[in-house]
């Protein structure tokens, strides 16, 4: 019977005592406190950086793909167009309108257009010969700042489609 009530309040006191049990092994002490907010920091900057410089870099293509496009609409309303004559609606300024239209997302005042032809006989927009091939370059500048820091600072995209002239 006696060991049966020395069983019986050990395992009492076991339970009444298990909370303010020391920790065997190290303990809090030690000085590890800040351990967890000290690599946790250490991870959160550059893990910050990344994340951060992929969703520019997402940005950046979006305007890239953009840019694209509205360079082969604005080549397409050339090509096509060059019946247009000397009037004030020229093939160019067509062109011109439609690459404006097609870039959505982009600030329109901020792109530069230039127009080319590659042969010798075509100079104008006004003297369009069918056959003859134009080139329309779009160029459009990028914002790579990442926080505080620009890794590129005159960086541009530019988006150049040639067509044949209908």
């Amino acid at each position: 019977m006696k060991a049966l009530w020395n069983r019986m309040f050990w395992r009492a006191n076991l339970l009444r005592y298990r909370g303010s049990r020391r920790r065997v092994g190290r303990s809090w002490a030690a000085g590890e406190s800040g351990q967890a907010l000290f690599e946790f920091a250490m991870i959160a900057i550059p893990m910050s950086l990344l994340i951060v410089g992929i969703i520019k870099f997402g940005i950046l293509f979006d305007q890239y793909v953009t840019l694209t496009q509205a360079t082969d609409t604005g080549a397409r309303t050339l090509a096509v167009n060059r019946g247009a004559g000397t009037g004030p609606p020229t093939a160019c300024s067509m062109a011109q309108t439609a690459l404006d239209n097609a870039a959505t997302t982009l600030t329109t005042s901020q792109i530069n257009v230039s127009t080319s032809f590659p042969s010798p006989d075509t100079s104008t927009c006004s003297a369009l010969v069918a056959g003859d091939s134009a080139t329309v370059e779009a160029t459009y500048p990028c914002d790579l700042q990442i926080l505080f820091l620009n890794l590129w600072p005159s960086c541009q995209l530019v988006a150049e489609t040639t067509v044949r002239i209908e």
